[in-house]
């Protein structure tokens, strides 16, 4: 983002609110008691950031926001007492951190915010879409003003979701940061103990209480930066990440992103590694679109005759689309009745058995097979 705000900053240096760049983890000047806000700025290269690699193209425009606030739970009381915000300059990665030493600030604050957030070509959140962004917007109406939405807003939250909720059981950040990214905070404080940390700030005016407070929200943000790069890597590039991963959702983010030989070499590795049968389906159905977009009939029947494998409900489920394949792409309708005696074979047991959808799998293959018999057995 260009430093292109000299009129807001003569304003905010008048009232003695921009705090003097600092490299990440330096203490700062409190400021004056009269001051109801500041900024604190710290500056690091992106070389120190990144290591080797170079930030995507379209990260130089982007802004990465995340806030503390004094609840967790959202709506029209929770106050952003800290907003973080990050850009990339001039191979360099600024940190802007506004801060709210006194809630009657808080106009002035979101106003600052508000004239960072117009010059952004994106915004960049962890679950921004669900908590940071609704409680600005919500807090700026209380403050008569209005926040624009930004032209696109990439929450990466999602992406962690299909990437890690399965391996990992969640997708919490400081989570994602030490098993997936490598990434070692050291001491840092939870969450969940920020809002009464900042409640009893404003109760002693002890400013050491802050101070770990800035250096997670610093943290946070830059696991957006290192997050948002990687997940580029991944996703559009083609690069396989580090396990634990889950493959199937690799490969749906890959075909959103319209690399489709990157999605099917992603849904070939789930299907190589995954044991439940209900993944196995949805991963070869995927697979199965990619095929039939590029005519690949035989790579799709033997999708189903062989690589999804499974019994039960699920082997009737491949026996019926292999029976689609013979009967429509490769016009073998003698192979596709085949298929379908195979399944209303397996029916059969599962009628016996009273299992669930039995009747209507009986069902689907009858009339399947009646359509089928006219063509391939003699009147």
């Amino acid at each position: 983002m260009p430093d292109s705000y000299p009129a807001l900053r003569d304003r905010l240096a008048a009232l003695d609110v921009i705090g003097r760049a600092r490299p990440f983890g330096g203490r700062g000047d409190a400021g004056r008691d009269g001051v109801a806000f500041e900024i604190r700025r710290t500056v690091r290269s992106v070389r120190e950031i990144l290591g080797r690699e170079r930030p995507h193209a379209a990260d130089e425009g982007a802004l990465f926001l995340d806030t503390e606030t004094t609840g967790l739970a959202g709506g029209t009381g929770t106050t952003p007492f800290l907003i973080g915000l990050a850009y990339i300059e001039h191979r360099e990665v600024v940190v802007e951190q506004y801060f709210l030493r006194r809630l009657s600030g808080e106009p002035a604050m979101l106003e600052a915010v508000r004239e960072r957030l117009e010059e952004a070509g994106a915004l960049v959140t962890f679950n921004g879409r669900r908590f940071d962004w609704p409680i600005l917007e919500a807090r700026a109406i209380i403050s008569r003003m209005r926040l624009a939405a930004p032209q696109e807003h990439h929450d990466l939250m999602s992406i962690a979701r299909r990437l890690w909720y399965r391996p990992l059981g969640t997708y919490r950040l400081s989570v994602i940061e030490r098993q997936a990214l490598g990434i070692e905070r050291g001491d840092d404080i939870d969450s969940a103990e920020i809002p009464g940390m900042y409640l009893e700030y404003l109760r002693s005016g002890d400013g050491g209480l802050i101070e770990p407070i800035f250096a997670h929200n610093r943290s946070d943000i830059v696991s957006l930066i290192h997050l948002r790069r990687r997940a580029r890597r991944w996703i559009e590039d083609g690069e396989d990440p580090p396990p634990p991963i889950d493959w199937e959702g690799l490969g749906v983010l890959r075909l959103a992103a319209c690399n489709e030989a990157g999605a099917e070499a992603a849904l070939r590795r789930a299907l190589a590694v995954e044991d439940d049968p209900g993944v196995r389906w949805r991963t070869a159905r995927r697979l199965a679109r990619i095929f039939r977009r590029s005519s690949r009939w035989e790579e799709l029947l033997r999708l189903w005759e062989h690589d999804v494998g499974g019994r039960g409900a699920w082997r009737v489920a491949a026996l019926i689309e292999t029976a689609k394949v013979y009967q429509r792409r490769i016009k073998h309708p003698d192979r596709a009745v085949a298929a379908l005696r195979e399944a209303s074979s397996i029916v059969e047991w599962m009628l016996l058995r009273d299992e669930p959808n039995a009747n209507a799998w009986d069902g689907e293959i009858r009339s399947r097979l009646a359509r089928l018999r006219a063509r391939v057995i003699a009147p």
